[in-house]
């Protein structure tokens, strides 16, 4: 049984932040650790886990077994999504081009790809595109994160790209921006740069 996987999909549930589940020597589950956001009351919250852990898994709990801390939103820390650049790269056929980004959380991998029209504006999309898929993939989000845009600009003799997003939270959006040197990789710029503007969200 994926405890892990119960855990990534306990976070999606509404209002929760963080998920822990405990086996016991028998690998049952003896006890669920969940961290809300306190927008939707504990007995909800413990409702809707008992509902996915029986009509996803069949693992019918007690809500006795079920812990949940509410902590406002502005004060929980959402580190646990943080997520690394292992590679980027690029291959192109003709008109067209696939990207391909792959990121890391702790010891997982993610790798998400893209293809379309190889022109600039076009690859810079698909790059950002890219990261963001594999960072909600690595996270346990659906549909959080937009693209709106890519920038260079000039400063100190030197050139930074710049990535602007849209990040979903809690049916409110939040525009995010990151930004990276531009060294001898520009691609792997644009990811590090979607990463910093992403990274801040999940952390803040």
């Amino acid at each position: 049984m994926d405890h892990k996987l119960m855990e990534d999909n306990l976070r999606k549930i509404e209002a929760v932040v963080s998920s822990k589940i405990v086996v016991g020597e028998d690998n049952q589950i003896d006890e669920v650790h969940i961290v809300s956001n306190g927008h939707r009351g504990a007995k909800q919250i413990a409702r809707d886990i008992q509902s996915v852990l029986l009509a996803t898994y069949d693992v019918d709990i007690d809500h006795k077994k079920i812990s949940i801390a509410q902590i406002p939103d502005e004060m929980v820390q959402r580190n646990s999504c943080r997520v690394k650049l292992n590679g980027v790269s690029q291959d192109t056929f003709g008109t067209k081009a696939t990207v391909r980004v792959n990121l890391s959380k702790k010891e997982d991998e993610y790798v998400h790809s893209r293809t379309g029209v190889n022109t600039v504006r076009n690859v810079d999309r698909m790059l950002v595109e890219s990261t963001l898929a594999a960072v909600q993939d690595a996270c346990g989000f659906e549909d959080v994160f937009i693209f709106e845009d890519v920038r260079q600009i000039q400063i100190s003799g030197g050139t930074v790209v710049i990535v602007c997003v849209t990040g979903i939270w809690n049916d409110t959006e939040q525009r995010l921006s990151g930004s990276c040197v531009v060294k001898n990789d520009y691609h792997g710029a644009v990811v590090k740069a979607t990463l910093d503007a992403v990274n801040r969200f999940l952390t803040k």
